[in-house]
């Protein structure tokens, strides 16, 4: 006995926000003519094509529109009475008798398909498909993703645990195969050593972990608002690691739902787990940073499309990404507008949001509107550099600044960090050498919100000369 027809099972409980699956026979919410809007599998793709062929044999006149029998086709076609009668149709013959096309018989199947595959409106399934860029052909495979072992059980339906395996496998082939193509390359000119990374294996380790682990999941979950849709048992509460298996399970559904196609897979993976390899290795991404901005300033994300763009060779086996970033701006007295957009294509996804980000914030730097320091106070000064940096890390106008240093013999050298804003200095001492990286940093960051003065540039050229 299936667990759907478990009469042990609890009715289903009031106001959740899935919608009960239709048992085998019973309820029917779709309707035949609804078909040709959903997705459907083989079965229902079979059906589709039967009743396509049937319409087309009312089109060339051997059956009239209500799918019976034209007797007046052999007169039309010059064809003999009893070659009419033996004819057969080249598909559907189960649905065919010697009146015709059984429509009615069809319709009861078709119906009976779209219910097993598609669950009753209102449910949670378009919202949570547009998020994952996926459309579902069995809806009740999407549910039993949001399905805890403890809900399953109560309730007589399927749970997620196999679909989370399924998931955990598939989320990590995804993210090494998106190491490999932006971090490796094979060059066949170098027998000694043709495969080379930009990263050892501890790094990928690190990148690669960063991205399976259920902080990480866990917070998409939150992010991405799909954690509302879980199905948690009685007496269960709300956890990270639901929300984590919830994660790999939605994964998992697609893989069994679309045949394991590939395409579809990393689509689907980027769009949950949103990949970006430099925001795990030291430092911090433009797509982190600019993010981050945006949602300091206007409340939420910028909006990152991804789509097919140009392909990267002749053969058209492999395309580069198209990333179309919308984004919003502060008012300003410069005349732009406040909706903004970009466009770039690269050969990743990463790859493309990642320059889609640097785009707009080299727009938002030159344009004065990167930060708003106009009420800070401060007037660079080179010697003062460090503390007056420090300064505005404490009044939260900028992230706190990071420095590195070089010993080159006879001077040292600092690179100074800060919202995104490279400053280099150098000097015989180390102190300095940070003063002077920290100068540049302050005009740099005055310049970016469109306060500084020739003064200041002048001064900061000078010492980089010096």
């Amino acid at each position: 006995m299936s667990a759907l027809n478990d009469k042990k099972a609890k009715p289903w409980p009031k106001n959740c926000v899935w919608p009960e699956p239709v048992k085998a026979g019973t309820g029917y919410y779709w309707e035949a003519e609804d078909a040709d809007a959903l997705p459907l599998d083989e079965a229902g793709e079979d059906l589709i094509a039967i009743k396509d062929y049937m319409d087309g044999l009312i089109s060339e006149g051997r059956l009239n529109e209500d799918y019976s029998i034209n007797s007046d086709y052999a007169s039309c076609s010059d064809e003999m009475t009893d070659e009419i009668e033996s004819w057969e149709p080249e598909c559907g013959s189960e649905y065919w008798d010697e009146n015709g096309f059984d429509f009615e018989a069809w319709n009861d199947d078709m119906v009976a398909q779209l219910n097993n595959l598609k669950l009753p409106l209102p449910s949670p399934v378009d919202d949570i498909q547009r998020v994952i860029n996926y459309e579902f052909i069995n809806e009740n495979i999407l549910r039993q993703a949001f399905t805890r072992r403890a809900f399953a059980a109560e309730y007589g339906v399927g749970d997620s645990e196999v679909l989370e395996f399924y998931g955990d496998s598939v989320l990590n082939t995804v993210i090494i195969r998106e190491l490999a193509k932006l971090s490796s390359e094979v060059d066949g000119d170098s027998p000694c050593a043709p495969f080379s990374s930009d990263y050892n294996e501890g790094e990928l380790t690190k990148i690669k972990q960063h991205y399976v682990n259920g902080e990480h999941l866990a917070a998409r979950a939150d992010a991405l608002e799909l954690d509302k849709y879980i199905l948690y048992g009685t007496g269960e509460q709300e956890s990270k690691s639901a929300k984590e298996n919830m994660i790999e399970a939605l994964i998992g559904a697609v893989a069994v739902d679309c045949g394991w196609d590939w395409h579809t897979l990393e689509t689907v993976v980027d769009q949950l787990i949103c990949f970006q390899i430099s925001n795990a290795i030291l430092r911090q991404s433009y797509y982190d940073m600019f993010n981050a901005w945006h949602q300091r300033r206007f409340g939420c994300m910028p909006d990152y499309e991804l789509s097919k763009g140009m392909p990267i060779d002749s053969a058209m086996k492999e395309y580069r990404y198209l990333c179309t970033l919308r984004y919003s701006i502060p008012e300003n007295d410069k005349g732009l507008w406040t909706s903004q957009r970009v466009d770039v294509q690269q050969k990743t996804r990463s790859e493309a949001r990642e320059y889609a980000a640097m785009e707009a914030y080299s727009f938002l730097v030159s344009n004065g509107l990167w930060l708003n320091l106009s009420d800070a106070k401060i007037e660079p000064n080179q010697e003062n550099s460090i503390n007056q940096l420090q300064e505005l890390f404490q009044k939260k106008y900028v992230d706190q600044p990071e420095y590195h240093f070089d010993d080159l013999n006879d001077r040292w050298r600092c690179r100074c960090i800060c919202n995104g804003i490279n400053g280099l200095g150098s000097g015989k001492t180390k102190t300095q050498a940070k003063k002077n990286a920290a100068f540049v940093v302050l005009v740099k960051l005055m310049m970016s919100a469109g306060l500084a003065n020739e003064k200041m540039k002048t001064d900061m050229l000078n010492m980089l000369l010096n």
